[in-house]
C-alpha cells in the first residue's frame, strides 16, 4: 500500500526521505451542518463498525474527530467522539475482511461491552485488545481513546496465544499496561515530529512492547515459548487455509502439512472445538466473503460452496444458516443494499478509512 508521501517501511527508506513526515489524516465533523454529523460519522467508521446512538446525543451539537497518523504498517489514531452503541457484526466482518489486532486505551470516558455471556466495562486509562476478525458489542460514554492498529501477521508470531486476546481488558494497576499506554501516548504526542525514518525505528520497539505487555500474566511473569507456540499454530492454520478448497481435508492431512503430531493438533485446536470445527468455520467465513463480493456475481451459490470444499451444496446451505442466521442468498442480498453515502464533501478528510483497510 502507498500513499502520496510515504514509503515501504519493509523496503527501508531512502536518503531523500530521512526528514519526510509520518502521514496523518484528520476526520471531523465539526465543520458539517448538525444535522448530518452523525450521519456523516456512521457512514465513514462504518467501514470497521456500526454505530448508534440516542436521538439526544445525534442532535444535540453531536462531535466525532479520528486524528490518525500512518506508521507505515501500524496505524495510531486519537478518536474522540459522543455516547453510542458499536457493534462489528459478521457481516461486517465478511465485508472488510480486516484481520487486525486493535489495542485500544482509554484517556477519558468508560466503555462497557459483553463477552463469553456477561457485561464488563473498561475504565479511564485502562486497556482493552479487539481482534477484529471477531464480533463484539460495546457501549461508550463521551471518550478519547487512543487505538493502536495492528496487522495480525505482525504481532501474531510474538504473541504465545493469539487467540486469547479478543476483548481482553488489562487493567491500568498492572506495570506493563502502564509502560505500554505512555508508549503509545508519547509515541502520539510526538507523531507530528518523528520521520519516516525513525517510525522505521519505533515500529519493532512498539510491536516488541505490545508482545510483551499482552504475554504477561496477571503477576507480571511473562510465559516462555512465545515463538514456538505461535509458529505451530501459524503452520497449522495456514495449511487449513491453502487446503480449504479439497473437502477431504482432514485433521491427519493437517498435520501432515503442517509438520506436527496429530495429538500435538488436537491440543492446539481444543479451544476452537477441535480440528474440523475450525477447518468448517474457515470455510463458512471464506464463503460469506465470496458471496458478497462483487466479483463473484456471476458464480452460484454452488459453484461457490464447492470451491469452499463442501461435497453438497444443501450440506453447505444448512451449515452457513445455522452459523450466520441467514441463507446464502439472503448474505447475497444483504450485500446487495447500498449504504447511506454522504454528500460529497472535498474539506473532509477520509484517508483513515483506506489506511486502515489497506493495512
Amino acid at each position: 500500500m502507498h500513499f502520496l508521501g510515504e514509503v515501504d517501511l519493509k523496503k527501508g527508506v531512502q536518503p531523500t526521505e530521512i526528514s519526510q513526515p509520518i502521514p496523518q489524516a484528520v476526520f471531523s465533523v465539526d465543520g458539517v451542518a448538525p444535522d448530518e454529523r452523525f450521519s456523516l460519522w456512521k457512514e465513514s467508521i462504518s467501514f470497521m463498525f456500526q454505530v448508534e446512538a440516542d436521538h439526544a446525543v445525534r442532535t444535540d451539537d453531536f462531535t466525532a474527530e479520528v486524528d490518525a497518523h500512518m506508521f507505515g504498517q501500524i496505524v495510531l489514531a486519537r478518536t474522540k467522539s459522543r455516547k453510542q452503541f458499536w457493534e462489528r457484526s459478521e457481516l461486517t466482518i465478511a465485508r472488510d475482511g480486516m484481520d487486525h489486532f486493535m489495542i485500544q486505551l482509554f484517556e477519558t470516558g468508560d466503555m462497557f461491552y459483553e463477552h463469553d455471556g456477561a457485561q464488563h466495562s473498561v475504565a479511564q486509562d485502562g486497556l482493552i485488545i479487539f481482534d477484529l476478525a471477531r464480533t463484539s458489542k460495546s457501549w461508550t460514554n463521551t471518550f478519547s481513546n487512543l487505538s493502536l492498529i495492528i496487522p495480525r501477521e505482525l504481532l501474531e508470531p510474538k504473541l504465545v496465544y493469539p487467540d486469547g486476546q479478543h476483548m481482553r481488558r488489562l487493567p491500568a494497576s498492572q506495570p506493563m499496561v502502564q509502560l505500554l499506554y505512555s508508549h503509545i501516548k508519547t509515541l502520539k504526542e510526538l507523531s507530528d515530529q518523528l520521520s519516516l525514518s525513525q517510525a522505521a525505528d519505533v515500529n519493532p520497539a512498539t510491536l516488541s512492547l505490545v508482545a510483551a505487555c499482552l504475554n504477561s500474566t496477571a503477576d507480571g511473569v511473562v510465559i516462555s515459548d512465545a515463538n514456538s507456540h505461535a509458529a505451530q499454530i501459524m503452520l497449522a492454520k495456514r495449511a487449513i487455509n491453502e487446503n480449504l478448497s479439497n473437502p477431504a481435508l482432514t485433521p491427519e492431512v493437517v498435520a501432515s502439512k503442517a509438520g506436527i503430531s496429530r495429538s500435538k493438533l488436537y491440543e492446539m485446536f481444543r479451544s476452537y472445538g477441535g480440528v474440523k470445527s475450525f477447518v468448517l468455520e474457515q470455510r463458512l467465513k471464506g464463503a460469506m466473503m465470496a458471496l458478497i463480493s462483487n466479483s463473484n456475481a456471476h458464480r452460484s451459490n454452488a459453484e461457490i460452496a464447492f470451491s469452499f470444499g463442501f461435497a453438497y451444496e444443501s450440506t453447505f446451505s444448512r451449515a452457513f444458516k445455522k452459523r450466520f442466521s441467514m441463507t446464502p442468498t439472503e448474505a447475497r442480498n444483504s450485500a446487495g443494499v447500498a449504504w447511506t453515502h454522504a454528500a460529497d464533501m472535498p474539506d473532509i478528510d477520509r484517508r483513515y478509512e483506506d489506511w486502515v483497510k489497506r493495512l
